[in-house]
């Protein structure tokens, strides 16, 4: 019986996780509004490499028309990003090198001034006033905003497939939320107080995470976050500022991004586990980041536990159907088993339909209503997904390739000089090209 106790316990963790969340996503927090900041006391940095043209044009309008500065950095790249970025009005930047996407944040925010910084990936769009309504959050106390992201429809499987993800991390992310706080801001729209980014995005500490000795350029928005919760101050999300970004169209390339995510999100564990993470923000909060990134853990920790059980049901299958062959494959068992073992995975199996089905259901309320259905069938489908993703993620964590891209020689850790970001380099290729 013992067994089946753990069983029952373990496989009622993720029971509890997905209720919780679920509630608590619909409670708000409180939280205080601040005046909304003059446009020319923000600047928004967009790093670039490798974007579609005309996807990085439609971000451009979109962060031009709200009157901020806008700086665009090219990482090692160069046409037609600079003539696209100039006609609309922002300044460009230009990496001689690629270094990956900290880097070319450190050369945006080297060259900013203002009060606040909005960091925007340069396949995603802002609504209008977005900047506005972002820095009315900035209340006393929170050092950093991030926006609610929403997938770009485009009728695709993988498409589907990222925006029930989403929405699921809505819901999760709205449960921490109404406890005042969230522990994480998605890197394709974040906005920061700068005096207190600033330093630490030109640090080494920030360029250069190092995972069993090995340089990772993983984790920018996790980094970002932390930093922010070290210093004492909350970082929160604007639920009403909606941002569009651009997922894979293909489920190969689904996979091969939320490898990555989950590569990063366990390295952000780790740190957190070993004691590098932010201050202790609480028990909620401290099994909201548990769960979240190790949830699949969980669940193969919990069919690990489960199989002693299948294993029973199996032998019962067995000496069942061996009565019918004259018991040639007969095998012994207690003559409780097969009461104890369908009623506990009968309840089990019920709490968990219970749980999942309620989580879904506060995801469901936050699809598209036209394209609802579909989603959610692709949501089942992307959820299995993930749970070899993740696996897959944990045993390959030390892995990680630039931004976009392999690891290449100008990654090598070293701090990046803040000279060097100011001015050309004498007798080589300039790092900056304006």
């Amino acid at each position: 019986m013992f067994i089946w106790d753990i069983a029952f316990f373990v496989g009622l963790v993720p029971v509890v996780y997905l209720l919780v969340n679920a509630f608590l996503s619909r409670h708000r927090g409180s939280v205080g509004r601040a005046p909304p900041a003059d446009p020319r006391d923000v600047t928004i940095v967009v790093p670039v490499h490798a974007e579609r043209p005309e996807r990085f044009a439609e971000c451009l309008r979109s962060v031009t028309r709200d009157g901020c500065r806008v700086i665009v950095v090219g990482d090692g790249v160069d046409e037609p990003y600079r003539t696209l970025a100039t006609e609309a009005g922002a300044e460009f930047v230009g990496l001689a090198e690629r270094g990956g996407k900290k880097r070319a944040l450190a050369a945006g925010v080297h060259q900013v001034s203002t009060e606040f910084v909005l960091f925007v990936d340069s396949d995603t769009e802002i609504p209008e006033h977005a900047v506005r309504d972002l820095s009315t959050y900035f209340e006393a106390g929170v050092g950093g905003v991030g926006a609610n992201l929403y997938v770009r429809p485009n009728g695709s499987l993988a498409a589907r497939c990222s925006e029930f993800v989403e929405r699921a991390r809505e819901v999760v992310l709205r449960a921490m939320s109404s406890r005042g706080n969230v522990l994480y801001l998605d890197g394709a729209c974040m906005m920061f107080r700068t005096d207190v980014v600033r330093p630490y995005v030109l640090s080494d500490d920030f360029q250069h995470l190092t995972v069993l000795g090995r340089p990772t350029r993983l984790g920018d928005d996790w980094q970002l976050t932390d930093h922010v919760l070290r210093q004492g101050l909350r970082t929160v999300k604007a639920y009403s500022v909606g941002a569009i970004t651009e997922r894979p169209e293909s489920l190969a390339a689904f996979v091969r991004q939320n490898v990555r995510w989950s590569r990063s999100s366990w390295i952000r564990l780790g740190r957190y586990l070993s004691g590098n993470g932010p201050q202790d923000p609480g028990l909620f909060y401290r099994l909201e980041l548990a769960g979240t990134y190790a949830l699949p853990l969980l669940a193969l920790a919990l069919g690990i536990v489960r199989l002693p059980l299948y294993v029973h049901l199996g032998e019962q299958f067995l000496a069942l159907l061996g009565a019918s062959l004259n018991g040639f494959l007969r095998l012994p068992y207690a003559a409780h088993g097969p009461l104890v073992l369908r009623f506990f995975l009968s309840a089990e199996t019920l709490i968990g339909l219970v749980a999942a089905g309620t989580f879904s259901a506060a995801v469901a309320r936050r699809l598209p209503p036209g394209d609802r259905a579909r989603t959610l069938a692709a949501g089942l489908l992307g959820t299995a997904l993930l749970f070899p993703i993740t696996i897959y993620g944990l045993l390959t964590f030390w892995r990680s390739p630039v931004w976009q891209g392999r690891t290449t020689a100008d990654s090598a850790p070293g701090a990046i000089p803040t000279s060097a970001l100011a001015t050309p380099s004498v007798g080589k290729a300039p790092l900056l090209r304006r």
